[in-house]
């Protein structure tokens, strides 16, 4: 892809994907699914990646407990940057991999705590890297530059549809081991809770039949 030229309320916004074999992408940790984009602008420096995202529903019930409603193809975004956790390394000498990084007027941004829906740019709260293990919410201006940033991203990321198919079908593939596991679990849980059901049931029905049985007989 060609560099692509993004107006934001705070100037001209260039942006670019990344290929894979490009070595400013040597400290980033890149999936199959993944693509990285590299922006700048005046202020604005670094790269993000975006990811596909499931959205399982929620569901359930005050008596039955909680319910996820497993997705079956990935319908929101996922946002990554900025290097969460230590990046000491580690006891063989190599050096963990980290989302990539994106600063915004001199600090670093970290990733949305949440995925963001397709079609829509939805806003979110920003923090910016305060250390290891620690984040600090973003000044207003910071906060803004860095929405405008995503949007524009995730609005070029989406024209092109067949490239979004394709990381689509890669992160299904990825994912699905662990999702069917996480579903089996809760269909364990759900089949004990019927069980359970049932014999709460049973017992409810002999009860009625032992009763009308002794009111017949009076």
């Amino acid at each position: 892809m060609s560099e692509y030229t993004a107006e934001t309320d705070f100037g001209a916004l260039r942006i670019r994907r990344v290929d894979r074999t490009e070595t400013i992408l040597g400290a980033v940790r890149v999936h199959s699914f993944r693509t990285v984009y590299a922006v700048s602008s005046r202020g604005i420096e670094g790269c993000l990646a975006v990811d596909p995202s499931f959205n399982d529903a929620q569901c359930g019930d005050i008596f039955l407990g909680p319910e996820r409603r497993f997705a079956t193809h990935p319908t929101e975004f996922s946002v990554r940057c900025g290097r969460s956790g230590s990046l000491s390394a580690r006891n063989d000498g190599t050096v963990p991999k980290t989302d990539p990084v994106l600063l915004v007027d001199g600090a670093e941004v970290l990733s949305p705590l949440t995925s963001l829906p397709r079609g829509c740019r939805t806003d979110f709260e920003v923090s910016l890297r305060a250390g290891a293990w620690a984040s600090s919410p973003a000044p207003a201006l910071v906060a803004a530059k860095t929405l405008q940033v995503v949007h524009a991203v995730l609005a070029l990321h989406e024209e092109d549809t067949s490239h979004v198919d394709r990381m689509d079908v890669l992160y299904t593939q990825h994912r699905a081991a662990d999702r069917r596991k996480a579903a089996m679990n809760d269909l364990r849980h759900a089949e004990r809770m019927a069980s359970d059901l049932d014999g709460r049931i049973q017992r409810l029905r002999a009860y009625l039949d032992v009763g009308a049985t002794v009111s017949t007989s009076r």
